[in-house]
């Protein structure tokens, strides 16, 4: 028994290895490529260790979701405080290395209900940081937040820019050079507006 718990501790890399590795299949290959066999040949471990660390594969995808999400709303966070928060919220969303990996994990949660608890927490978190961010960059300019509410700017900007990504990952573009220009011109005439 002391010999499981002294491996449990002193592997903590090989926890770690799994997780990034089933992040980069769920990138590169989709989540139904994530098997427990799949991921130990990616982290470079014996197969019975993915069950070691992690009871189930549900467990084993909410880690990566948790570890992700985690990183990424600091980074957010840290981002948003920015003097032109609208366009880093842009921005941010229109990473698709990021949003390819959401949409991993959306389609998931269709499929699993602790993945869909697990991000259906996560997003409500983006959500709420997003929103302030949004209102504090409003409310500078002097904008009326009953005409322009923080949180639909916020999930038109997020939302469209995760959309051109995932069309984008399916090859599909029209539209895309100038959705992306009308959008800019929008966020850079709300950084220009004046402020009271």
């Amino acid at each position: 028994m002391a010999t499981s718990r002294k491996a449990k501790t002193t592997d903590h890399g090989a926890r770690q290895r799994l997780i990034e590795a089933t992040a980069k299949i769920m990138r590169d290959e989709g989540y139904a490529a994530a098997t427990s066999r799949r991921v130990a040949a990616e982290a470079g471990v014996k197969q019975a260790l993915v069950y070691y660390y992690f009871p189930t594969m549900d467990d084993l995808f909410v880690e990566v979701l948790r570890s992700g999400a985690e990183a990424s709303l600091e980074r957010m966070r840290e981002a948003l405080t920015h003097d032109d928060p609208l366009s880093t919220l842009w921005a941010l969303n229109s990473d698709s290395r990021t949003t390819g990996l959401n949409t991993e994990f959306m389609a998931l949660a269709n499929h699993r209900k602790a993945i869909r608890a697990e991000l259906k927490a996560y997003a409500e978190r983006v959500r709420d940081i997003e929103s302030a961010a949004v209102a504090v960059a409003l409310r500078t300019r002097g904008l009326d937040l009953s005409e322009y509410p923080p949180v639909a700017v916020s999930m038109l900007i997020a939302q469209t820019a995760r959309s051109l990504c995932n069309e984008s990952a399916v090859g599909v573009t029209l539209g895309h050079q100038e959705l992306r220009e009308f959008v800019e011109r929008q966020l850079a005439a709300l950084a220009a507006h004046p402020q009271p």
